[in-house]
């Protein structure tokens, strides 16, 4: 009954949630908002690493040659809820953000390998921001301008991969990645007082290109390292702009195609499996932005961001026959310094986990807590402190035995 109460928990979770006032007003400065970083469960609560472990439920999201390990069907889907808290020397504000993180599937055609496929988000270009002044008319009379700017949208992506073992030894993995991004801007400025005036500048942005992705696994002994890269087709994107005021009678429209392309990655890691308690993973990568192109130029200037990440796991007693649920529940830590595009701009995380058993080798309910500080040193006072909790539910089913003997 609890597992099937923890099941409708997460699914109606996954049905409800959407983005409710999340928001960044670093992203916007980048071109298609703040990255950001999501996996299933067991590799958000090490703070994204994964690309050197080799366990089933990781799936295609961190490295697709992980899906050559699978010999059951699984499948993986997360979800979290943040706090968001903005600061500005004194002053803060608080945002809610609510999203889908992953939903992914994996199925084995038995000698043929394992196929994948996977849904999560890329990117989030969620913005509000507000800002009014006093100006002095002639030193008597006192107007009030107020800058307003609205971003909404992000960017996406699918996933179809296949994975193989070559030899029980080499596992490879290539992907097809479909991307699209949309992103909704509004720009208001206006004057109240003596001088009554207002300007709107709205715009949309929408794409969407192909791409590829590749990965290769190679377990030694106690030690597995991955690679894993992805690179993304040119493509025209369309942008449909209208402005508006109150000093001109006719909107003034513009519609155009321009060429995008978004950035390539590169990611390398490891783990080294202790003993059937302790797992420990690192990941070093780069999102090769330098390489990122757009006919219409970024507000700044974009840098290479690099990012490493690390984590460990803890199992109290996995071998027990007949053990409490305390001594099989999978402890883990992570922590994680990702710069961001922006030439100043970077990010730290941490997060502490517990991976709940749902049932023999069957199931997995992640319950995640996550802190994390972004900041661009341009902006001295100003910091965003995030506080989550993701959740995580993991499944898997064996629909056949395979045997090498004879009878």
């Amino acid at each position: 009954m609890m597992h099937r109460r923890i099941y409708l928990f997460v699914t109606t979770l996954l049905i409800l949630s959407h983005t409710a006032g999340s928001q960044s007003l670093l992203s916007l400065d980048y071109p298609m908002g703040i990255p950001l970083r999501n996996g299933s469960g067991p590799s958000l609560s090490l703070c994204g690493t994964g690309v050197g472990i080799g366990n089933d439920f990781f799936g295609i999201t961190s490295n697709p040659a992980n899906l050559g390990i699978s010999g059951r069907t699984t499948f993986s889907s997360a979800v979290s809820a943040d706090v968001l808290t903005l600061h500005d020397r004194h002053n803060s504000s608080h945002h809610l953000d609510m999203n889908l993180r992953l939903f992914a599937l994996n199925v084995p055609v038995g000698p043929f390998g394992v196929f994948g496929a996977s849904f999560e988000p890329y990117s989030n270009a969620n913005s509000r921001f507000r800002l009014m002044r006093k100006i002095n008319v002639d030193g008597m009379l006192a107007d009030t301008a107020e800058l307003g700017v609205i971003s909404s949208g992000g960017a996406i992506t699918w996933q179809i991969g296949w994975g193989y073992t070559i030899r029980k030894r080499v596992r490879i993995g290539i992907a097809y990645r479909r991307f699209n991004f949309n992103r909704n801007m509004a720009e208001i400025t206006q004057m109240h007082g003596s001088l009554h005036d207002r300007l709107l500048d709205s715009s949309r942005i929408s794409f969407a290109t192909n791409g590829i992705r590749a990965g290769l696994q190679l377990p030694v002994g106690k030690l597995t390292v991955g690679v894993s890269g992805d690179y993304f087709l040119i493509n025209k994107a369309r942008i449909n702009q209208i402005i508006t005021g109150t000093r001109d009678t006719v909107d003034l429209p513009f519609d155009d195609d321009f060429y995008f392309k978004p950035p390539p990655s590169l990611a390398a890691g490891c783990s080294w499996q202790f003993n059937r308690k302790w797992l420990a993973a690192c990941d070093i990568g780069a999102v090769l932005w330098e390489r990122f192109y757009s006919e219409i130029k970024p507000v700044q200037s974009l840098r290479n961001a690099a990012y490493i990440s690390g984590g460990v796991q803890f199992i109290p007693a996995p071998d027990l026959l007949t053990p409490k649920l305390y001594e099989i529940i999978q402890y883990r830590a992570g922590i994680r310094y990702s710069q961001l595009p922006g030439e100043e701009a970077s990010e730290l995380g941490a997060t502490i986990a517990a991976g709940v058993p749902l049932q023999s080798n069957g199931g997995l309910f992640d319950i995640i807590f996550e802190a994390a500080q972004r900041w661009d040193n341009r902006f001295k006072n100003y910091r965003e402190r995030t506080f989550g909790l993701k959740l995580g539910i993991n499944g898997a089913r064996k629909w056949y035995q395979s045997s090498d003997e004879s009878y």
